[in-house]
């Protein structure tokens, strides 16, 4: 079994927004390809409110491959409450799309030993531990920090794209 050495566990962002859901996923998908990712979607779950509002829990899961060591991960999970359609009036132009309340929780770490090389026995995962605190040390930190730099610049693009609704001034203009 790999050995997983978190970087950020559960952080959290969360709005109440006008956002065009697809539109958030492109940008996404745009930024896992662009940083060589391999990504997933391997939850989807959409529920139906009595106020005919849609509920969404989706669980993604991303991978880059950095050596035959050592792999970068990104999991995302997203909550999207009372997610609806809005008309919104952007210059003389209407436009559809959604209203609703946005948390994502993000979690990234190494997955060191991704194969399981070094699982066999006792002796070998000594020997693991040996060479991630003695021999790969400072390669393990330089790309921690790699990661941790990647994580917070996926997350400044997702509030960017968030707050970007606001920044039009559609966010007032709203027709239900």
């Amino acid at each position: 079994m790999s050995e997983k050495d978190y970087i950020a566990r559960n952080i959290k962002v969360r709005q109440q927004a006008i956002f065009d859901l697809a539109d958030l996923y492109k940008i996404m998908f745009r930024w896992f390809s662009q940083h060589n990712y391999d990504f997933q979607e391997k939850q989807y779950m959409q529920r139906m409110s009595a106020e005919g509002n849609k509920h969404l829990e989706i669980g993604w899961e991303s991978a880059r491959k950095i050596s035959d060591y050592i792999k970068f991960r990104i999991n995302i999970k997203f909550l999207i409450l009372g997610l609806s359609s809005v008309e919104v009036d952007v210059g003389n132009l209407k436009r559809k799309t959604n209203k609703g309340d946005v948390e994502m929780r993000f979690d990234a770490y190494l997955e060191l030993d991704y194969e399981g090389k070094w699982e066999g026995n006792p002796t070998t995962k000594m020997f693991r531990e040996f060479y991630n605190k003695w021999v790969i040390k400072s390669r393990i930190e330089d790309y921690e920090a790699e990661l941790h730099e990647e994580l917070y610049e996926l997350i400044g693009e997702i509030k960017s794209f968030l707050n970007l609704y606001k920044f039009q001034g559609i966010e007032g203009q709203q027709r239900e």
